[in-house]
């Protein structure tokens, strides 16, 4: 018995193995359909620049959902979402997220109506990506002052769409809970003046770290968790709101250390 409990099990891990490939070839294929014949069409069908950047938006949605799907029903992953409505409902608010795993942006952004992102380089270069990502009105993160101001300028005028952004700037590492924040955040949400929206997001087992590639599955299925908590008023954290370096770095401490806290507390409820 306890020879066919291990043939089963190794049997179970070949296929997860096997699904995980494949859903990755098939998110890469779906990157090309989406930027050489998908966005192609909705440009020629769609004179308004703005709504054609809102329907790219909403193809990507429902293809990122239904990836998401596919790797639950693939026995990959399983997934939960504490708060959606509050996300389903975001607009013009600054969603920041901690980024434990390769598809933290794919299963958030499939959850939100609406959603405008800052891609990086990688991303806004690779062919399997850079169609999907330019046509939608991305922003590519270039660590320059331009970038701030993009960011800035997309949250002010875009009226039904939120920015999602990871403060680290990159997946953290295996063992690991957070990297620092970096400022852009801070930066962004104290000049755009826009609330500021936490999501918490855990992996179980750990996996899809940085690092770390994508057939190093766990022995089990993963399971996400997405916690969507209450917006944050820039103004209830920070006495003077006026944009200077001082008070940008404080309002990154403040969310690195609101970060670390909820973390904590999510992990002690666990």
């Amino acid at each position: 018995m306890l020879t066919l409990n291990k043939m089963k099990q190794k049997a179970n891990y070949a296929w997860r193995v096997g699904a995980t490939g494949f859903s990755f070839s098939s998110f890469g294929l779906g990157g090309v359909v989406i930027g050489s014949l998908i966005a192609p069409l909705v440009k020629l069908s769609t004179q308004d620049a703005i709504l054609r950047t809102q329907r790219t938006q909403k193809v990507i949605k429902y293809s990122f959902k239904g990836f998401t799907e596919m790797m639950v029903k693939l026995g990959i992953m399983t997934y939960e979402v504490e708060g959606l409505e509050k996300l389903q409902r975001s607009q013009q608010e600054l969603v920041i997220a901690n980024h434990p795993t390769l598809i933290d942006v794919v299963v958030l952004i499939g959850l939100m109506e609406q959603a405008n992102c800052v891609v990086k380089q990688a991303l806004w270069s690779n062919p399997f990506t850079k169609g999907p990502v330019q046509n939608a009105g991305y922003i590519l993160n270039a660590g320059s002052e331009q970038f701030i101001q993009d960011c800035v300028q997309k949250l002010q005028q875009d009226k039904v769409a939120s920015l999602v952004i990871f403060p680290e700037g990159t997946r953290t590492e295996k063992g690991e809970r957070l990297n620092e924040f970096q400022r852009g955040a801070a930066n962004i949400a104290l000049r755009a003046g826009v609330p500021i929206r936490p999501v918490l997001i855990t992996c179980t087992p750990s996996t899809l770290t940085k690092n770390e590639k994508w057939y190093h599955i766990p022995e089990q299925p993963f399971h996400i968790q997405v916690k969507v908590l209450d917006a944050i008023q820039v103004e209830d954290v920070l006495d003077d709101v006026s944009v200077n370096p001082k008070n940008v770095r404080q309002l990154n401490q403040q969310l690195q250390r609101f970060f670390n806290q909820e973390l904590s507390l999510n992990e002690q409820s666990c």
